[in-house]
């Protein structure tokens, strides 16, 4: 099994404004269920009872509510059975900057062949044992030598997830990766759902920490070289404690050098020896008030129908309906969002017109 884990929790969730802002963004939010998708992140990782330490990569404006998240996990299921690690950023620079940071902070722990996995804040994944069980098999991989990712088996012809083209069989159940394929239009992704042998890029990973940092110098050096003057990691923090590994202003000169991308571009699409397991658990990414809907369809507030049907509500204020159906009504910090179902997805671009009107502070 892996021996430490690594979340990303820098997203800002804008597919889910008004309720996901930069003060909070959709990872904190509680959307129904009484915790938070970090909160399910951090018991999902609990699980895998690993002997190393979990990181938490975040933006420094963050790093505070990991420590309330962090209480509100005790709270409901007791201390983490590992010490937790928050390394802020000074800034955003995308996946590979954090996942560089990340492993050069494990290195300097005195970390070497050790595995680790990646999982990002803002999934909803279930059963745990059957997701243990997948990153058990990744990480078989990941001592052969492979940089490993995971395979969601396509459900839709959907064109906001990147795909995985599968190869040749690599193990007792992963495949090679044939090819990454971008985020496709209609057509490629029909086709891609017709031909089969295709699935969704979860944006998990597991690797091995000297064939991650040998690749990434290797591939994209430009990208952890600046990490190398980093100093010594402090000692860790005992078991189930929170310690921020706060920005210095060398980590701010180091951020300010960094290209920003993606370790899809950074590594994987250029390493010779990528793998995926075929997830077995059920995944979503949460990312649209119409996934929200599905997944969880209690919405957040008591809401009052007449002769309505199939709408959902998540409102700071009780909200009435009369006489309409699949609709989406959202009311959160000051902002109500009314979408027909099936239409969410607009609301990126309903973010873009609230920027390019420079009411900044509605984000």
């Amino acid at each position: 099994m892996v021996k430490h884990i690594v979340i990303m929790a820098g997203g800002a969730g804008t597919r889910l404004w008004p309720a996901s802002r930069k003060a909070l963004p959709k990872q904190f939010l509680d959307l129904g269920t009484g915790t938070s998708l970090f909160v399910a992140t951090l018991k999902r990782a609990a699980s895998l009872d690993i002997a190393g330490c979990l990181l938490v990569v975040t933006h420094a404006d963050q790093a505070e509510i990991i420590r309330e998240q962090v209480d509100l996990y005790r709270r409901l299921h007791g201390d983490f059975p590992a010490p937790i690690v928050v390394l802020a950023e000074p800034e955003a620079r995308n996946t590979a900057p954090a996942l560089a940071y990340a492993a050069c902070f494990l290195k300097s722990l005195g970390a070497g062949k050790e595995s680790f996995l990646v999982q990002t804040a803002d999934h909803n994944i279930e059963p745990e044992p059957v997701f243990a069980a997948d990153v058990e098999d990744a990480s078989r991989l990941a001592e052969a030598g492979y940089l490993v990712t995971f395979g969601i088996t396509p459900t839709r012809a959907e064109t906001g997830y990147g795909y995985i083209e599968a190869g040749e069989p690599a193990g007792s159940r992963g495949r090679e990766v044939a090819r990454f394929r971008e985020k496709p239009d209609r057509a490629a992704a029909e086709g891609f759902l017709a031909k089969g042998g295709f699935y969704w890029n979860s944006g998990m990973f597991v690797f091995g920490l000297e064939s991650f940092l040998t690749g990434l110098e290797t591939a994209t050096p430009e990208v952890v070289s600046p990490f190398a003057g980093l100093p010594q990691a402090p000692p860790l923090p005992s078991t189930g404690e929170v310690a921020v590994v706060e920005v210095t202003e060398q980590l701010r000169q180091i951020y300010a050098q960094l290209p920003s991308i993606s370790i899809d571009y950074a590594l994987m699409e250029k390493h010779p020896r990528c793998a995926m397991v075929k997830a077995s658990f059920a995944w979503s990414d949460v990312g649209s008030w119409d996934e929200t809907a599905r997944l969880f369809p209690g919405g957040s507030e008591a809401t009052f129908a007449s002769g309505s049907e199939n709408c959902f509500v998540y409102s700071d204020l009780p909200v009435a309906l009369a006489g309409v159906e699949d609709l989406i009504v959202i009311v959160k910090n000051g902002v109500v969002l009314v979408a027909r179902k099936g239409e969410s997805q607009r609301v990126k671009e309903l973010v873009e017109q609230v920027k390019q009107a420079g009411k900044d502070k509605l984000l």
